[in-house]
């Protein structure tokens, strides 16, 4: 099996080197099955992250929740230490670059607390069929992840190759629910 850093270094690779209309197209399926899910429909309050670079686009699917008139949260890294909070926004044009340039909440006003989020969507650079989830490196999710209730679904967006036979994990580690690709 290969290690985290390896894994991070191959898939990123490849998700760089897709174009922009097989982006698209992947992107498009992904938003389908996500806006058709069960867990999406009945959710009333959901966490997604902002994508970023070549991550699987979620700019669409924030704006679909806030026009259903679902409870959007977003992540604003606090600190290293003190990690990410979910902060609620009513429209996306509430996000500005913030920390690593990613769009974020300018504050963290409207923090919302994590037990009340029903469903969150859960970036990565690959996953296997067992939960298992390599991310970035800094160990914001696991940490946040750890904070949902017992009952809050944690369901991937990936595009098909970052889906592994096997990754790595380690203690900390927390599992994912589901994985919706392309």
């Amino acid at each position: 099996m290969m290690n985290k850093k390896d894994i991070r270094k191959d898939i990123l690779s490849i998700r760089d080197s897709l174009s922009d209309s097989q982006r698209e197209a992947l992107n498009n399926k992904i938003f389908d099955k996500v806006i058709n899910s069960s867990e999406y429909k009945r959710a009333k309050c959901i966490f997604v992250f902002v994508s970023y670079r070549s991550e699987v686009n979620t700019h669409g699917i924030i704006k679909h929740a806030l026009s259903s008139g679902k409870i959007v949260c977003v992540p604003k890294i606090i600190s290293k230490d003190e990690g990410m909070k979910a902060v609620r926004i009513e429209k996306f044009s509430e996000l500005v670059p913030g920390a690593f340039n990613i769009l974020e909440p300018i504050s963290t006003y409207k923090k919302i607390d994590e037990t009340f989020i029903d469903l969150t969507y859960v970036p990565g650079v690959a996953f296997d069929r067992h939960g298992g989830r390599v991310g970035y490196g800094g160990g914001y999710y696991d940490r946040f992840l750890k904070k949902l209730k017992k009952d809050s679904e944690k369901i991937a967006i990936c595009y098909n190759f970052q889906l592994l036979d096997e990754v790595p994990r380690e203690n900390h580690d927390v599992s994912i629910y589901k994985i919706i690709t392309d």
